[in-house]
């Protein structure tokens, strides 16, 4: 992030922001297996964004404030987080990418699995399932089901660098390298750091048709002894085309090979699995779907670098000229432990949904209303749904220069 002045000097600079308060109400906020009743709840949000850009060099940051105040038993529930981002194109076959992100945040926050006051985009798949080394996520992309939706305070911080380089009329290379540092506020949890890297080969066949090749190698070490780092190296062959005017899809598949480190004179543990990656859109005059998976060994916050399965999708369409329905869906899983050192936990599953309908009352001001449901799989505790409603108020300002 080293070249951030380049703000100074940008032609273009574009600042906003969109705040949104209301009021929610939950049956079960924290995935508890015993929750206390209905919890009611008023909540104020704010996500600014700057983009900065010139010929050459675009810089942005986007932020977020959140808070949510429970009338009873919980109390004060605040969450933030910060990513910048800058792309410089060095010439016409080198570019160079970076980024850097920051969250403090309850597991679960932002509206996964409960009724949050988040702008609704459409938005993409977040994380992107086929980006070889994806944004920073506090959730480590929703594949840890241990701290998902748990009342669990989570600290992370990362970066990451990446080139892409044009080698021909049809053949491009991307390399990246990023590193994340997880730490939980709750005893039980096992904090770990990570760094990653990896290779995207990517051929046009045709105006439709490209086929690549992604290499990957991470490294994950836990800082706590009980717990042993590991190690994998993933290879996977994709296929990404336009199914005509409106669809486009890609599709990867590979193995992952892991490395468990042993402890007390005990040998390494080795296991390989499939890797997928998949993403399938739609796109419409007025709607937009997209449907996106990924399936790949991920650390987990109780130990253990374990094969685990993400799917989000998303449904955005507008109804009528002011009012837009949004449709959000997730599924992850969390797969069992291969450690049997670390009490051969089991694999955990969570899964999602909400609806949302969006009134535009004016050019800044929007009223929304939005329902959830979300639930935990565990065989060794029983955890109750949490069904929720929210309904409040979203302003959109900003300036541009």
């Amino acid at each position: 992030m080293a070249s951030a002045p380049a703000i100074a000097h940008a032609q273009d600079i574009q600042a906003s922001a969109v705040a949104s308060v209301g009021g929610s109400a939950e049956s079960n906020p924290y995935n508890e297996a015993n929750p206390g009743g209905a919890a009611v709840a008023a909540t104020a949000e704010i996500r600014p964004t700057l983009i900065a850009r010139d010929e050459r060099t675009t810089v942005a940051v986007n932020a977020m404030a959140q808070f949510r105040q429970f009338l009873r038993r919980y109390g004060l529930e605040d969450n933030y987080s910060v990513d910048a981002s800058i792309v410089r194109r060095q010439s016409e076959w080198l570019t160079l990418r970076g980024t850097s992100s920051f969250a403090y945040t309850q597991g679960g926050f932002n509206g996964i699995g409960r009724p949050g006051l988040s702008v609704v985009g459409p938005t993409p798949i977040n994380p992107d399932p086929l980006d070889p080394t994806p944004v920073v996520d506090p959730l480590t992309g929703l594949s840890d089901v241990n701290i998902l939706g748990q009342r669990t305070r989570i600290t992370s911080y990362g970066s990451g660098v990446g080139a892409d380089f044009v080698l021909g009329a049809y053949t491009n290379l991307s390399a990246d390298f990023d590193a994340r540092a997880m730490r939980f506020g709750s005893i039980g949890y096992d904090e770990y750091n990570t760094l990653h890297g990896g290779l995207n080969l990517s051929h046009k066949l045709n105006e439709s048709i490209s086929v690549g090749l992604i290499g990957g190698y991470s490294v994950t070490n836990y800082l706590s002894l009980a717990q042993g780092d590991a190690r994998t190296a993933d290879f996977l062959a994709s296929v990404d085309t336009r199914l005509g005017p409106r669809w486009t899809a890609t599709v990867a598949v590979g193995g992952s090979f892991t490395t468990i480190d042993g402890r007390g004179g005990r040998p390494d543990i080795k296991y390989s699995s499939i890797s997928t990656r998949l993403k399938l859109c739609w796109q419409g005059e007025f709607s937009q779907f997209c449907l996106g998976g990924q399936r790949s060994p991920q650390p987990a916050a109780n130990g253990n670098v374990r094969v685990s399965t993400t799917i989000n999708g998303d449904f955005s369409t507008r109804l009528s000229e002011r009012g837009r329905l949004s449709l959000t869906g997730s599924y992850a899983q969390t797969g069992r432990s291969r450690d049997l050192i670390t009490g051969g936990q089991p694999a955990l599953d969570f899964a999602a949904g909400s609806a949302r309908y969006d009134n535009q009352i004016n050019n800044k001001l929007t009223a929304f209303v939005s329902a959830s449901v979300s639930k935990t799989w565990s065989p060794q505790v029983q955890r109750k749904a949490n069904v929720g409603i929210a309904l409040g108020l979203q302003y959109s300002f900003g300036a541009g220069q």
